[in-house]
């Protein structure tokens, strides 16, 4: 399975001089809690609620302050033509929950681990629903 099957659409993308208020705003407005922050093509770096929080609110910033000056840099991209095993793996050596998602035009979603969770459960779902139907149906006893 690829990266694409499973990702999120469409993702929250701003340039890094946005103040951290819209940002926030943003957020809220989009049901999110991460956004890339992209100047053109590339992914410059991504910021979390968890972000704003710990690094403006946390250290006495006012909403004014440029995205830019929070953001984790260089993050970590996924393409989404890898197969989720490289997720997986992203996320085993990682300490982060979501990851960008971009190719050669630029951000195309977010991958987060819950994405990937529900892919799981769904999947097992999928591949038990023949073996419990199979099980709660009456048995016939030969004659």
């Amino acid at each position: 399975m690829k990266i694409r099957d499973v990702m999120s659409t469409p993702v929250v993308v701003v340039p890094p001089v946005t103040p951290v208020r819209d940002v926030a705003r943003n957020m809220d407005y989009s049901g999110v809690g991460c956004v890339v922050v992209s100047e053109g093509q590339g992914v410059l770096g991504v910021v979390t609620d968890r972000d704003l929080t710990l690094r403006v609110l946390a250290r006495g910033g006012d909403g004014d302050t440029p995205v830019g000056r929070v953001m984790s840099e260089r993050p970590v991209v996924v393409r989404p033509g890898d197969d989720v095993e490289v997720a997986f793996d992203t996320f085993r050596r990682h300490s982060f929950r979501r990851l960008p998602v971009a190719d050669e035009a630029g951000v195309v979603g977010m991958l987060t681990l819950d994405d990937l969770l529900l892919q799981m459960h769904q999947l097992t779902a999928d591949l038990l629903t023949p073996v419990v139907k199979e099980i709660s149906e009456p048995q016939r006893q030969s004659d």
